[in-house]
């Protein structure tokens, strides 16, 4: 079957060739004035008295062979979309008088399983053969130098492709979702990949890095979950190898932990400071791993769907959690953030916690954040989503977000409590504060009360007094006592000044006998042996 569907194909396209040959569509009269004509099958557009584009062509043809030359004019180009969404086409035939390729030129083309480009072509634009789901073998000329952004993104179908060694320049997304790719060699002459370059391979299983290499771009392997083996050619100044882990020559950036690895356990190592934007992401067999004290950025989507990561402990040097770090880490029950807080906001660095860090856990059901977490971004903690089943689930506007049943955000006044309030679901929030700013008002309130209670009290006192108590009142204010310290000074005074006086005024005090000196049943002897004789004196 698949023989006889490949001879009829066959046959069409030569008879769209003979057609195009022994009867060639010339232009009407009508065209002959305008800067477009077509042959029934294709549209061309004059480029100036010699040159023509291919600028479109018929939604309902299978099979086409583009001409070097019509009416007279060199076929030099293919147009800007010139074939998009001719989900019909099945192959082109391409001249070697075609030099240029425009972007999204073969856009959307569904049905088109192979394409052979001439050596003359040396650019291809961005997304030339964007979502050509059929697309099994693609034959690149010897002399493409550049290709573009996204230019076999979504080209499910494509298993390999070989990249022409004169190629200098690839451009982001390049194989994005290619899902049936499964091996690649990268040129000598290109020394960075572009962003997402092999997003959703899902078929790639090993990459070598060239030794000239010297940038793997931003998350190029994202969603590589069969990638089991990463290696890195003898000679690169830039990356390294340890245990089939992806480092920086310094290993203090991780940059790939392959996801096709079956380990269920991973130690970051001490010299790691940094965990690369979607390092981890999609390792579904890994359990548990362990982040060593000296962490200090785990980037976007560094562990997203790592689905069977139970437990996690952030260390206390981590600045900065990226967005969508943790998210979906749908087995992850428990997070605890290392260190000691102290009233003055931690001892660690401060911490920002970026836009749904923790989205989708839905198994964690409790969080308590440290005093030095400083801003938290949306949907970061206890949300979940879900899909609204009469909507398209790759649109944003079908996500719905809601609050995860029973879940306790445990954190102190400021990031944490902001978070609560700003979340556009409604969260549980314990306050693990104590509110010194309550205790001084309650503090200074309870002082106040007194004072006024003592004074309420002294004037309810006063206004009960009879007349007498307030004029005996009165006059003691008139008089008031001296001090006890005064009062003694005084009293010395008084003594000093008696003495002075004796001789002048009083008599001298007479003299006790003996028996005189008996008192209170007591008798008192006195030695008179040592008392003076007055006739002496």
């Amino acid at each position: 079957m698949k023989l006889l569907h490949h001879l009829s194909g066959c046959l069409a396209a030569a008879a769209v060739l003979l057609c195009m040959t022994v009867f060639p569509v010339g232009a009407s009269a009508e065209e002959e004035d305008s800067n477009t004509f077509d042959d029934g099958v294709l549209t061309y557009t004059k480029l100036d008295s010699s040159t023509v584009s291919v600028t479109g062509c018929d939604t309902s043809a299978s099979y086409v062979s583009i001409m070097p030359k019509i009416d007279g004019y060199d076929v030099v180009s293919i147009g800007e979309e010139a074939f998009a969404n001719c989900n019909r086409l099945v192959s082109v035939a391409i001249p070697v008088s075609v030099t240029t390729i425009g972007s999204a030129a073969f856009y959307g083309c569904t049905a088109l399983e192979r394409v052979e480009l001439p050596d003359s072509v040396t650019v291809i634009e961005d997304g030339t053969f964007f979502n050509c789901g059929a697309l099994q073998e693609i034959t690149l000329g010897d002399q493409v130098t550049a290709i573009g952004d996204m230019a076999f993104g979504y080209c499910t179908a494509l298993t390999t492709i070989k990249l022409p060694d004169t190629t200098e320049t690839l451009g982001d997304q390049l194989f994005y979702y290619c899902t049936s790719l499964e091996s690649i060699e990268i040129p000598e002459n290109v020394t960075e990949l572009g962003a997402y370059t092999f997003y959703a391979c899902l078929s790639l299983e090993d990459f070598t890095i060239p030794a000239q290499l010297e940038n793997i771009g931003a998350m190029s392997f994202l969603g590589c979950q069969s990638l089991a083996q990463i290696q890195v050619e003898e000679g690169n100044q830039n990356y390294s190898v340890i245990d089939n882990v992806l480092y920086d020559t310094k290993e203090s950036i991780l940059y790939l932990y392959p996801a096709g690895r079956t380990d269920t356990s991973f130690v970051l190592p001490d010299s790691v400071l940094v965990v690369y934007a979607g390092a981890f992401f999609s390792a579904s067999d890994l359990q548990q791993v362990t982040l060593n004290d000296k962490l200090q950025y785990i980037g976007e989507m560094a562990f997203d769907f790592c689905s069977s990561i139970t437990s996690l402990t952030i260390p206390e040097n981590v600045t900065t959690i990226g967005t969508t770090a943790f998210s979906d880490c749908t087995s992850l029950t428990s997070v605890t953030f290392a260190g000691t807080d102290s009233e003055d906001g931690g001892d660690g660095a401060a911490l920002d916690i970026g836009d749904y860090a923790f989205f989708c856990c839905d198994n964690l059901k409790e969080v308590t954040l440290p005093k030095r977490v400083a801003s938290i971004g949306e949907y970061a903690f206890g949300c979940t989503s879900s899909t609204d089943d009469n909507t398209d689930p790759t649109k944003e506007e079908s996500l719905t977000v809601e609050a995860l049943d029973g879940f306790l955000l445990i954190g102190y006044t400021g990031a944490a409590s902001d978070y609560v309030k700003s979340c556009r679901v409604d969260l549980n929030f314990k306050s693990v504060n104590f509110n010194w700013t309550a205790l001084v008002f309650w503090v200074i309130a309870a002082a106040a009360a007194l004072v006024i209670v003592f004074f309420a009290v002294g004037i309810i006192r006063r206004n009960m007094m009879t007349a007498e108590e307030k004029e005996a009142l009165r006059a003691a204010k008139q008089n008031p006592k001296a001090p006890l310290s005064q009062k003694n000074e005084a009293e010395e005074e008084e003594d000093y000044q008696s003495i002075l006086d004796d001789d002048e005024e009083d008599e001298p005090e007479e003299i006790l006998s003996y028996e005189e000196t008996i008192s209170h049943g007591h008798t008192h002897h006195f030695d008179h042996s040592d008392q003076i004789d007055p006739d002496e004196e």
